[in-house]
């Protein structure tokens, strides 16, 4: 009796687990997105960010170092706004709640690689107005899983760049440094 009993369990298990696969369901690891870059640092006004969006990229097989990085990601600005957008109602209002990164890569000297990059997201969410405490709560989460939106969105860019991309667009940078800076002395040649 304990054969079949034990069969039917193997076989549950084995066509439960064909589904959550099927379904594409896995468990939380490292993100594996196959980029080319190995190695960078980041740097920024705020550290809340900084640090979650470091944690991200060493999960994705992408080493944060200070010192050695050639490339460097620099987060300019992040703004966290809450904004209530209709008048309170039978109780209830609609509320705005929004999260801008704006980030741009640089090599590790500081030199400028592309224009700054911006992400926005934004939610909409009723609120109560008789339950402040749930409403900043629910605030905190949205804006967590706006943070985490924008990290995965940067991650994604990241690795779709190629070391060979980032090699030429630094020596364009330098070279138009260069074309600036010899426009920018004064000719000393010419006589008065």
């Amino acid at each position: 009796m304990t054969y079949p009993f034990r069969s039917v369990t193997i076989l549950a298990l084995l066509l439960l687990t064909s589904l959550l696969a099927a379904c594409g369901f896995h468990l939380r690891g490292a993100m594996s997105t196959g980029g080319e870059i190995r190695q960078l640092s980041v740097t920024g006004n705020d550290p809340v960010y900084q640090r979650y969006l470091s944690r991200a990229m060493e999960r994705s097989g992408i080493n944060i170092s200070d010192q050695t990085a050639p490339w460097q990601i620099n987060i300019v600005n992040v703004e966290r706004e809450v904004d209530q957008q209709t008048v309170a109602s039978a109780g209830y209002f609609e509320q705005r709640i929004a999260m801008n990164v704006v980030y741009q890569l640089q090599t590790s000297s500081g030199l400028p690689l592309f224009s700054p990059v911006q992400l926005s997201r934004e939610r909409y969410i009723t609120q109560n107005q008789d339950a402040p405490n749930a409403a900043e709560s629910e605030q905190s989460i949205i804006l967590a899983e706006l943070q985490q939106e924008l990290i995965a969105t940067t991650l994604r860019r990241i690795h779709n760049l190629s070391e060979a991309e980032l090699s030429e667009e630094a020596q364009r940078a330098r070279d138009a440094l260069k074309v600036q800076m010899e426009n920018s002395e004064p000719n000393r040649n010419t006589q008065p």
